[in-house]
C-alpha cells in the first residue's frame, strides 16, 4: 500500500517526532535504501511493503545508535523538515 498521507499532513508529524526524538534531528545521518520489509514507517506508521522503497536512517546520538525506517515519500518530508529547522550541516568542502 503506497503512502496516502500528503506532505502537508506529514510535516507537523515530522516536526513533533524530531522534537521528541522519534526521528533524528540531523538530515546527514547514515542512510541505506532497499526493498520494504513490512516494518512500520517511523513517520506515517504504515507498513513499508516489499514492493516499496524503504529507507533506513542510522542516527548516532547521545552515544547510542538508532535505526529509523521510512517510506521514500516520508524520507523526503523528514529531510525537508530537518533542513528547514536548520539542523542540517553540509559536509565541509574536501572532507571525506
Amino acid at each position: 500500500m503506497p503512502v496516502t498521507h500528503s506532505k502537508t499532513e506529514l510535516r507537523p508529524v515530522a516536526l513533533e517526532r524530531i522534537a521528541t526524538g522519534q526521528l533524528p534531528r540531523l538530515a546527514q545521518s547514515r542512510t541505506w535504501a532497499g526493498r520494504g520489509t513490512g516494518k512500520a514507517c517511523a513517520l506515517c506508521d504504515q507498513p513499508i511493503q516489499v514492493d516499496e522503497v524503504e529507507y533506513e536512517i542510522e542516527d548516532r546520538a547521545d552515544g547510542r545508535v538508532q535505526a529509523f525506517r521510512l517510506h521514500l515519500a516520508c524520507q523526503g518530508v523528514w529531510q525537508d523538515v530537518a533542513d528547514l529547522k536548520g539542523s542540517y550541516s553540509p559536509p565541509l568542502a574536501g572532507a571525506c
